[in-house]
């Protein structure tokens, strides 16, 4: 029963540790909508009148209501000694996927200002009917978060054809798995890690379509027909994550 436990923590761990990799940047992490503990984060801002500073943290209080209504995870930083800069700072090197600003000036004007961690322009969320502009605001952030770790992927992806091209490939720095046509066993994978070092890593999920046998493709170790193709590296050539 330990042992179960161990590997379903350590598995949970290298998922939280992927993301981690695959999405930060310069300011921080950077959480997907669906994995956030926090997805938005409200933020009332200082007023000097003490009803405006009410007004304001009850508007606060209401815009996480409708928002947890429909299910989304809000939490509202009421911190009002702390400037701003500081709690943008703080929310954003967290990940936190959204963040709403809220003043006395943006309440008269019936609004929210939206911030995506992504980044981009702010952005106005009515305060009658919050849930809508919200969801779609994290909709678009997933669909850029996606198509930021396929590019990523796609960078540090190397497709190798022949023993040339992976001889090439092992004399650069650029860090990347090498796509390879495999024909081998569990003894060739022996072999060839002791003659040049790299270790077979995966077999992708989603296979590329086997060439015909008249196209010349075959395994550039083995020199023989492939039936699959495989992720290989060695030390030094899978510095970045690839868990997308």
């Amino acid at each position: 029963m330990l042992k179960k436990i161990t590997f379903c923590f350590f598995m949970e761990l290298l998922l939280v540790l992927c993301v981690s990799e695959a999405h930060s940047d310069d300011g921080g992490l950077i959480m997907p909508p669906a994995l956030a503990a926090i997805q938005v984060v409200i933020l009332p801002l200082y007023a000097k009148d003490p009803q405006q500073q009410a007004s304001v943290l009850d508007a606060a209080a209401a815009l996480r209501k409708d928002l947890t209504a429909v299910g989304m995870r809000v939490h509202i930083d009421d911190r009002l000694s702390m400037k701003p800069g500081a709690k943008y700072f703080e929310w954003e090197r967290r990940g936190v996927p959204l963040r709403l600003e809220l003043g006395m000036r943006d309440l008269e004007k019936g609004i929210a200002l939206g911030k995506l961690r992504t980044g981009g322009e702010k952005f106005e969320v009515p305060l009658e009917d919050p849930s809508n502009k919200v969801s779609r605001a994290l909709t678009d952030m997933k669909s850029e978060l996606k198509s930021r770790s396929e590019q990523l992927k796609q960078r540090l992806i190397f497709r190798i054809e022949s023993r040339s091209d992976f001889n090439k490939r092992l004399k650069e720095d650029e860090p990347g798995m090498m796509l390879v046509p495999w024909g081998g066993d569990d003894d060739d994978e022996d072999s060839i890690k002791e003659e040049t070092g790299v270790t077979l890593r995966c077999y992708p999920l989603d296979q590329d379509e086997l060439p015909d046998e008249q196209e010349g493709l075959v395994c550039p170790f083995l020199h023989c027909c492939h039936n699959s193709y495989v992720f290989i590296a060695g030390k030094g050539l899978a510095k970045e994550s690839m868990c997308n």
